[in-house]
């Protein structure tokens, strides 16, 4: 790769870092338009998600877990379930065998709230990611290369 010049001129748009930062600003901003009327922020919807996909497959569940899964720090992950469990879409038991960490379970409510959720999600993705058409697979090959090599 070569080398990079940080600076005010216009190839700072150059930048891939400054690009990916955009990027993912403007795909929070399109989850949370689509979940704006379920009261979830983007955060939320992916832990709910995920908190609902690992029950399923039969994970137990916790907030270190959902941490790592998504890549959100410890403490967001804290406010988004302490947010969930107060609109009634999760609930927290702390298990018998470790006082320390808390269960996380998905209600009724909160199982339907994510299906919901992921037919959002879907839409979002095909809406968001549709100018790249026939380049999508090349595109998730280098986030996932990214995201593998720069795991802190």
């Amino acid at each position: 790769m070569q080398s990079l010049a940080f600076d005010l001129s216009p190839e700072g748009e150059r930048v891939p870092g400054f690009l990916l930062w955009q990027v993912s600003k403007l795909w929070q901003r399109r989850l949370n338009s689509a979940l704006k009327d379920l009261k979830l922020t983007s955060t939320q919807a992916v832990i709910l998600a995920n908190v609902v996909r690992s029950t399923q497959q039969g994970n137990n569940v916790t907030q270190i877990m959902l941490s790592q899964l998504t890549k959100v720090d410890v403490m967001t992950a804290s406010t988004a379930i302490r947010s969930l469990e107060q609109k009634g879409l999760v609930i927290r038991k702390v298990p018998s065998n470790n006082k320390r960490s808390y269960a996380i379970k998905p209600t009724q409510k909160g199982e339907r709230v994510a299906l919901v959720v992921l037919q959002r999600f879907v839409q979002a993705h095909v809406d968001f990611f549709s100018s790249l058409e026939q380049s999508v697979d090349g595109f998730v090959d280098n986030l996932q290369t990214l995201k593998q090599t720069n795991n802190i």
